[in-house]
């Protein structure tokens, strides 16, 4: 069995995407759905209830009383906001251990991918794009390759730390020359096994190429600048976090300004407010 067939093979060692997350998630991206229907499937997973009301009733939001009911904390905080919230939630499970092979301790890939989500929305308006809910699934997603890797990247570390080195070389070129498949494909291989929409394949398959894409160029391009806007601002970069595209280009090709950046990170730090209070929903 050649390198790359064994590690597809451990993509069934990552527990499996939550059922009632993404049946919530067809309902929500469905317009003709109703407040009612996302009600009808979330209401038997007692965690994700509780996470949307505690949240209804924190600080966060103020409301002047408490909202008691789900179908009426829906209506509170919208269906995009109800999406965040289930996602951050259960994203936790899927990146809960950490990434040696990317230097990442606990918690950090999942930092740096929930930054990537929140910055899905926050850059969309910037450019005066369409904020769609499967561009935030995406960009919470992208690194999911990065869970299956990690123990094949750290046994072959050194191998592509040399080739980084020596060719001049991106880090997932050289991950994909040394592994025979890169984080990105992988993640894309996952998406797919997990049945998302083709949007949010895409999007993760080629967050760090996206001259590659065929299709879904507004979701792979939106993710890729949330990835590399992430990576600027220090959260979850690890051991690749310095072998991607020059920071100058980026800012350039999407005609972005040191005040952009500097605007993106406030709102940013201000959206994680919000996942804490999701985090702390017991």
């Amino acid at each position: 069995m050649n390198l790359d067939e064994k590690i597809c093979q451990s993509i069934n060692q990552l527990p499996p995407f939550p059922i009632v997350i993404q049946r919530a998630m067809e309902l929500i991206e469905n317009p003709r759905s109703s407040a009612q229907d996302v009600v009808d499937v979330i209401q038997f997973d007692q965690a994700i209830t509780a996470d949307v009301l505690r949240l209804c009733n924190s600080a966060y939001f103020g409301l002047r009383r408490n909202v008691d009911s789900l179908r009426e904390a829906l209506v509170m905080v919208g269906f995009n906001q109800l999406l965040d919230i289930i996602l951050t939630r259960g994203s936790v499970q899927i990146y809960g251990k950490p990434c040696k092979g990317y230097d990442l301790d606990s918690g950090e890939l999942w930092r740096h991918s929930v930054a990537c989500a929140l910055l899905s929305r926050i850059v969309a308006k910037q450019l005066k794009w369409e904020a769609q809910p499967a561009h935030f699934t995406a960009a919470l997603l992208h690194d999911i390759g990065k869970m299956v890797l990690s123990d094949f990247v750290k046994d072959y570390l050194k191998d592509i730390q040399n080739l980084i080195e020596t060719r001049q070389v991106s880090f997932i070129d050289a991950e994909r020359e040394v592994l025979g498949i890169d984080h990105a494909e992988l993640g894309g291989k996952i998406t797919d096994q997990w049945k998302f929409p083709k949007t949010i394949v895409s999007a993760v398959r080629y967050h760090h190429s996206p001259s590659l894409a065929q299709e879904d160029h507004q979701a792979v391009q939106l993710v890729y600048l949330c990835d590399v806007i992430a990576m600027i601002t220090g959260i979850g970069g690890g051991a690749d976090g310095l072998s991607y595209p020059a920071y100058g280009e980026v800012m350039k090709q999407y005609n972005l300004k040191e005040e952009d950046i500097e605007r993106f990170i406030v709102q940013l730090d201000d959206r994680f407010h919000l996942v804490d209070e999701v985090l702390r929903a017991k």
